[in-house]
């Protein structure tokens, strides 16, 4: 491997800041070169701009793992500023590596877990952050760390179950899409010229499918750009604040994908909740960190409006019977706790309830597309085969009289 130039960023034992370059291989031997030097390393990059890789985003999978290895650190009861430098240099996504240097060097110095980590907020998020915070303050670092890590798991798998559930149908109605436009701008249009040409009068069924045949011939780029521009407005609006409200409102009132919608809602809520009231954090701040930790607009407002009413002295119980996204189960087993200690306990209970429903809802998906899709191709099928079939006929009778 040629080597690269790297410009670094470190401090010394004695907390003093120095700058310079290194000609290395790759980030891991410079990290061992000044780790040699008695420095610290708080930031490193490339000497010609910023590379590829090191612009690379963290996964939610790099951030679970990353997680899990804190709360074994602290568990085992290893210094947290030692030990996030010793997993840095085991790091293969850059960014994340140079972020836990910049946190190592920061907790060294003698800031709180909490501190170096809000430095990053995009990256792990307020409600990681906030949880975290709590934890530091009531002492229960480790566990809440652990409890971190299996969320991010479960969210990890639930959104890795979802894709391979779609894959499939989505493979095979592309390649479905792609057959059938084949055969209606190649196939059909030379059949029908063939049966004009024996004087056979074309059935209304030929007739459509020729013209949205000949249309999609002459026409190919209308068709493309119309589809982009569809998916292009589907994006933007689930972007915009006002569109996302609108489809997060449509998106709870489809069949099976709006009841695989709420229990995954439910189970990150419940889970957030759950973590958030082990670590400490009053029980109107947990609901709402849980409706926000959801990632849905409507939800998160109707969190916020919960906690609010909270603080005004009503109960909880009234204002979860009003809820229009908890299911009645996670509402009566919220309801039914009497203290923080019981409300954690049942919000763990009902989130591993709903992740079970999820993971069963999400592997049931091919098997509700399937027929879908089979129904779907078999009138695509008689449709391109009656258009074909029906003049074809027709010369027949006529060749035999």
């Amino acid at each position: 491997m040629s080597p690269v130039t790297i410009r670094y960023t470190a401090i010394d034992r004695q907390g003093r800041s120095s700058h310079g370059k290194l000609s290395v291989s790759g980030e891991p031997e410079a990290i061992r070169r000044l780790a040699e030097k008695g420095l610290r390393p708080v930031s490193l990059a490339a000497d010609r701009g910023r590379s590829s890789l090191l612009s690379r985003r963290i996964t939610r999978t790099e951030l679970a793992t990353m997680t899990r290895e804190l709360s074994v650190l602290l568990d085992a009861q290893i210094p947290i500023g030692r030990g996030m430098a010793s997993m840095a240099e085991q790091q293969n996504n850059p960014m994340l590596r140079e972020i836990l240097i910049k946190v190592a060097s920061q907790i060294e110095s003698g800031s709180s877990i909490t501190e170096a980590l809000s430095m990053h907020e995009k990256v792990f998020g307020e409600v990681y952050i906030e949880t975290i915070r709590a934890a530091e303050r009531s002492g229960s670092l480790a566990p809440v760390m652990a409890h971190l890590a299996d969320m991010l798991d479960r969210q990890v798998a639930s959104s890795q179950n979802l894709r391979r559930a779609l894959t499939y149908p989505v493979v095979v109605l592309a390649a479905v899409i792609l057959a059938v436009s084949v055969i209606l701008v190649f196939v059909v249009p030379r059949f029908a010229a063939t049966f004009s040409a024996n004087g056979v009068q074309l059935p209304a069924v030929t007739r459509v499918v020729q013209g949205l045949g000949l249309s999609m011939r002459a026409h190919w780029w209308v068709y493309l750009l119309g589809t982009a521009a569809v998916i292009w407005s589907l994006v933007a609006a689930w972007r915009a604040p006002g569109g996302r409200r609108v489809i997060e409102a449509l998106l709870p009132r489809l069949p099976h994908i709006g009841r695989m919608i709420k229990t995954i809602t439910t189970a990150r809520f419940m889970r957030v909740v759950s973590i958030a009231l082990e670590a400490g954090i009053d029980l109107t701040d947990a609901i709402q960190m849980g409706g926000k930790a959801t990632g849905r607009p409507l939800f998160a407002e109707e969190c916020a409006s919960i906690a609010d009413r909270l603080r005004g002295g009503e109960s909880l119980e009234s204002l979860l019977s009003n809820s229009k996204y908890l299911p009645a189960f996670a509402r009566r087993m919220l309801a039914a706790g009497r203290d923080s200690h019981d409300l954690a306990r049942a919000s763990s209970v009902v989130s591993e309830h709903y992740d079970r429903e999820s993971d069963h809802l999400s592997k049931s998906v091919s098997s509700l597309i399937e027929p879908l899709m089979t129904f779907a191709l078999a009138g695509i099928v008689l449709l391109v085969a009656l258009s074909v079939f029906l003049p074809m006929w027709q010369m027949v009778r006529m060749s035999s009289h």
